[in-house]
């Protein structure tokens, strides 16, 4: 398993914890994107440290290229001169040196295409942070109207199990209006035909004798009162 997909892997499993551990799916997209952008932080260090590297290597293979240009120098003037012995140990080092030099080269290679790997997916994640912040806010607008559609809903549950109530009310109420109303009516009609007028005359007669029997009792007692007077006079 390449260096990559164990990063992948253990990010995946952390996120997928915390996540199990958050209620408030708005709190889970502020979560995914922080932890996005520390992936994002790790895979610029791994890059770098892998750059580290490939630049060693690649000084190793340099030198071991240069060390073998030497060699073949060395081999030749032993030719030169005569001394075979000398020029074969020379080719000899000169082999080892291309041989550590193509070992070096292929994990170069590895390394370069590893590099590519996590170029590769360092764009990728970034765009998936831009696309993240940029949906994170429509995410939490549809996540509060999906809460606000759900309170609607209770409401109207709790509506529908009062319903009954509700409509009883509403009937008492209608009658209690009607049967005012009828009142109305009635009395209006009443009214129209004479018979709160004659009742309020009634009234109004027993009033006005009452009213005649204080008056005539006053006006003996006075006229009484006279007669004394004149009776004491004389």
């Amino acid at each position: 398993m390449g260096l990559l997909n164990r990063v992948k892997n253990i990010f995946s499993a952390k996120l997928e914890k915390r996540l199990n551990s958050l209620e408030d799916p708005k709190e889970m997209l502020d979560y995914s994107i922080i932890q996005m952008e520390k992936s994002l932080s790790e895979i610029t260090m791994n890059a770098l440290e892998i750059g580290i590297a490939k630049k060693r290597l690649e000084m190793q293979r340099d030198f071991c290229l240069a060390n073998c240009k030497k060699h073949e120098d060395s081999a030749k003037k032993a030719l030169e001169l005569g001394q075979e012995d000398l020029a074969k140990e020379a080719l000899i080092k000169k082999s080892k040196d291309e041989e550590q030099a193509l070992r070096l080269k292929t994990q170069i290679d590895s390394l370069t295409r590893s590099q590519e790997s996590i170029a590769k997916s360092k764009k990728e994640l970034q765009y998936k942070i831009e696309l993240y912040r940029a949906k994170k806010e429509e995410f939490k607008a549809v996540y509060d109207a999906s809460k606000a559609q759900i309170k609607v809903k209770e409401v109207m549950t709790i509506l529908g199990y009062d319903s009954k109530n509700i409509y009883e009310m509403v009937n008492r109420a209608e009658n209690k209006i009607k049967n005012t109303k009828a009142k109305v009516y009635a009395l209006e009609e009443l009214s129209n035909i004479g018979i709160i007028d004659e009742i309020q005359l009634e009234n109004k007669d027993d009033n006005i004798t009452c009213l005649s029997e204080h008056e005539t009792q006053k006006a003996v007692e006075e006229e009484l009162a006279k007669l004394k007077e004149e009776i004491k006079n004389n």
